[in-house]
């Protein structure tokens, strides 16, 4: 294994760093198998991250620094550096094997511009994980940002981690995207009073989508625009391969600030599919609610669901759900956090 660290005095030092892994391997000094583990130094390093190489990664900050003490960001997003490779603070490649990320916040810095509720200009990724044969695995991570906060592919889970932002702030067509005990956050659009939704799925037919285990998801009110678990794009379809609307909730907690359909598919004029079912769709068990007065979560009346959700039931849960174990098998993820 490769060790570094890396302080945030030096300019461009995480960059730095993985140049010269690169360099190395360039040289025959290490291969493109050796892992690599990278400890961050407290402090705020201001750069955008490219990673691409095969070498197995962690990258972490010093133990016992809190996430917040320790910050990669940069102000990025379409309007700057066109492409989902550009636009992100960090971007992760096709190449990737195996990455771990540990204990830091990576934070995009862009404020939008932007007249509609999306505009692709103000896509401002803080992670893109664009690999669809790899594993992402985030532990103890603060992400955010505005709009487009993590683009995923793939096979990812994050645990123990928060994400911030207003709009699509988790989307990609994903084979599984698992968020355990995550906080998830809607913060009030810098522009006013916009509709804000958190995930815009396209997950992979073949895949189980979007999973939330013991998650939070808490909103702060607008006046007149409403806050929705998920968006679709009205692209899915039996013969499609992605473009599914592919969300479960799992014990999670909801605040009263969204919207009690849960799904916005503009009015019913755009297809939600597939129709939710044990294994695919929008699907929720044991869900409940908090508001800002009393954050006592109290069981969620579902009769306003939109009409394509599910809920799980006692049998459907425990066949399927109760553990990471039966979350994750049969998919190419490998967690021991």
């Amino acid at each position: 294994m490769l060790e570094l660290n890396v302080n945030s005095k030096s300019p461009a030092a995480i960059t730095g760093a993985l140049k010269k892994i690169k360099e190395m391997i360039s040289s025959g000094s290490i291969t493109k198998s050796t892992p690599i583990h990278i400890v961050l130094e407290p402090g705020h390093y201001t750069e955008s991250i490219k990673y691409n190489l095969s070498n197995p990664i962690t990258i972490e900050s010093v133990p016992g620094t809190k996430p917040e003490n320790c910050i990669i960001s940069s102000n990025n997003c379409e309007a700057f550096n066109p492409g989902l490779s550009n636009r992100g603070v960090f971007v992760i490649g096709a190449n990737a094997t195996k990455v771990n990320l540990k204990n830091f916040s990576i934070k995009n810095e862009h404020e939008k511009n932007g007249e509609n509720t999306i505009s692709p200009e103000d896509s401002a990724e803080a992670l893109v994980w664009a690999n669809a044969t790899g594993s992402l695995v985030c532990s103890g991570m603060i992400f955010s940002g505005r709009q487009n906060v993590l683009t995923l592919k793939g096979n990812t889970c994050f645990i123990n981690s928060k994400v911030y932002g207003d709009v699509n702030i988790i989307s990609g067509d994903v084979d599984i995207a698992l968020f355990e005990n995550c906080s998830i956050k809607v913060r009030e659009d810098n522009r006013g009073d916009f509709e804000a939704y958190v995930v815009n799925s396209q997950a992979l037919s073949k895949g189980k989508g979007f999973i939330f285990a013991d998650c939070v998801f808490d909103g702060e009110s607008r006046k007149k625009s409403m806050i929705y678990v998920c968006r679709t794009d009205g692209k899915g379809s039996a013969e499609s391969e992605k473009n599914w609307d592919n969300i479960a909730l799992l014990n999670c907690k909801i605040s009263e600030n969204f919207s009690p359909e849960l799904v916005w598919d503009s009015d019913m004029d755009l297809e939600v599919f597939p129709r939710g079912n044990v294994k695919s769709g929008i699907r929720e068990y044991n869900t409940k609610t908090f508001n800002e007065k009393d954050p006592t979560p109290v069981e969620v009346d579902t009769s306003r669901r939109n009409i394509k959700c599910y809920t799980l039931t006692d049998d459907d849960y425990f066949k399927n759900y109760a553990s990471r174990y039966l979350i994750l098998q049969d998919t190419a993820l490998e967690v021991t956090n």
